[in-house]
């Protein structure tokens, strides 16, 4: 999803840390990320009822057009799909390449899974591949919506296609 924000590499490589600072910065402000030790892998939650956090941020002044645009198309795409019914959401999983399939990313969901249940709430989150979509599925997480990124942005008529998943509580 990222690569759609910054589809050329060096835009990538200058730019892209930035939106993940931010992700971060909101996560941080909630208390809701979850990371390993040395922060090889991490997970960004937000908790039920999704609220702002207190934090001065936004995108940058002097981001493209086109990229305004597709956050727009993505934060209104997203609020469409999103469950009506309280729960975590979580916004992004991320291991380093030199550390993944070693159950890191397991284990972060795991902290929240054990505290979705206990509260009887389910676990909602987004994904754009079907190898990701396999992966949640070996953690309960079932496709509950799927849909076509598109964006008047005019650098390209869609983006990457995406599917809301759901974990019940258990």
């Amino acid at each position: 999803m990222v690569r759609w924000f910054f589809p050329e590499d060096d835009d990538y490589e200058a730019n892209g840390r930035d939106m993940f600072a931010w992700v971060l910065r909101r996560g941080l402000a909630l208390d809701s990320v979850w990371a390993t030790p040395g922060s090889t892998a991490f997970a960004r939650w937000t908790p039920p009822g999704r609220p702002e956090p207190d934090v001065d941020d936004g995108p940058a002044a002097d981001e493209p057009e086109w990229r305004l645009a597709r956050y727009i198309a993505y934060k209104e795409i997203t609020d469409q799909h999103a469950p009506t019914e309280d729960h975590w959401y979580l916004n992004m999983l991320a291991t380093h390449p030199d550390w993944q399939r070693r159950g890191y990313g397991a284990a972060l969901m795991g902290c929240v899974f054990a505290i979705a249940d206990a509260e009887g709430l389910g676990c909602y989150l987004e994904t754009e591949t079907a190898e990701n979509v396999a992966y949640y599925q070996r953690y309960g997480f079932d496709v509950r919506s799927e849909w076509d990124l598109r964006a008047d942005d005019g650098r390209s008529d869609t983006g990457p296609h995406q599917w809301g998943m759901w974990r019940p509580p258990r």
